[in-house]
């Protein structure tokens, strides 16, 4: 085969190792729409996700997962076939809901958790993993937290007044500002794709082997300075362990969130300029969500101790993943608070109870 033959059917390297037409997770929607009357759209969905999930043990599907598993490129590429399919899913789910405002945006997040739970890379066990999904999504988080008392915020001395940052810490503070700026300024101007790093290094009066000191982890990094992603990832943790009392953790959570990130109602236009970029390039949403899923096991720990689970507990790791997706659920949505508010309430009662007119726990 030639060089442009090749490229005609794959057009890219991580395409050479799937096959859309051979994506299963297709037929996701289509077990929604044939789900027999009476029967819960979701115990559908787990009967079809067992069929996918629990194959014989194959030397080829198995090098299959572990490939995929250890390479990141693939594991975005993955999700990015899964996710071209979550909107025929959140269809079918709209048609089995009951008729209310916010059914569009429950089945829509639906629809992104299972897809996520049907990734080829998972290596947990599947009938128990897709039981804990589907009974999650069914019955919402049971917040055993609810009888544990939360830790306190710890108590830390008074400091004496930090120390003004000396000439190097400012050079280097203003030098990883200039890079971010200049990246943001021509990936805006002109597209992620139509620009190189050393054009952005040329053009923040860097040099290259500088600009790879300050972003290690390459082009996509260059738009989230100085540890930005993990600090917000330590937040959340934060936000869990130190909750109200008699709150529960998706409640902590939401208000957490709530003023942050997409959620923020004082976005300067600097932050909202970022934000457009992120959501309309998949390359930048793909280094900020495997960086906030970089973070899960650290979530699912701190979930599952404060709610006295054991720390591999199933249902706390899921509960975490599904946490560090919403601020991606929302960056498409208009009113990204209430798109907040709603998968909040489905994670807390479950589906199709948070579409009912019961008023939303605060």
């Amino acid at each position: 085969m030639s060089m442009s033959g090749l490229f005609k059917h794959f057009p890219t390297k991580e395409a050479l190792v799937f096959d859309r037409e051979d994506d299963i997770r297709a037929g996701l929607a289509t077990a929604v729409r044939d789900c027999p009357s009476g029967t819960c759209a979701l115990d559908c969905l787990r009967d079809m996700l067992l069929s996918i999930g629990t194959v014989p043990d194959d030397p080829q599907q198995q090098a299959f997962t572990e490939l995929t598993a250890s390479t990141p490129a693939l594991r975005s590429y993955a999700r990015r076939i899964g996710l071209s399919n979550e909107q025929a899913l959140a269809d079918a789910l709209i048609e089995k809901s009951p008729n209310a405002p916010d059914a569009v945006i429950a089945a829509r997040a639906i629809a992104r958790f299972i897809l996520d739970r049907a990734q080829p890379w998972h290596r947990e066990d599947p009938q128990r993993a897709i039981d804990s999904t589907i009974d999650l999504l069914k019955n919402g988080w049971p917040a055993p937290e609810l009888g544990h008392t939360p830790r306190p915020a710890p108590v830390t001395e008074p400091q004496s007044p930090a120390r003004p940052a000396g000439l190097r810490e400012r050079k280097k503070a203003l030098t990883r500002r200039a890079i971010t700026d200049t990246a943001v300024d021509l990936f805006t101007e002109r597209g992620y794709d139509q620009v190189g790093v050393r054009e952005i290094a040329e053009a923040a009066g860097v040099s290259i082997a500088t600009l790879f000191t300050y972003f290690p982890d390459g082009k996509a990094s260059l738009v989230f300075p100085g540890g930005q992603l993990t600090s917000r990832s330590a937040a959340l943790v934060d936000a869990v362990r130190q909750r109200s009392t008699g709150q529960t953790i998706p409640q902590a959570v939401r208000d957490h969130m709530s003023t942050r990130g997409p959620f923020a109602s004082d976005l300067n236009a600097d932050q909202q300029r970022v934000l457009e970029l992120v959501r309309t390039t998949p390359e930048l949403r793909d280094f900020a969500l495997n960086s906030s899923i970089a973070s899960q096991d650290t979530l699912a720990t701190a979930i599952a101790k404060e709610a006295g689970l054991a720390p591999d507990d199933m249902t706390a790791r899921l509960l975490a993943c599904c946490i560090l997706q919403i601020p991606f659920l929302a960056q498409d949505d208009t009113a990204p608070r209430h798109t907040l508010d709603v998968v909040i309430d489905l994670l807390s009662r479950g589906w199709p109870a948070c579409l009912s007119t019961v008023q939303r726990l605060e």
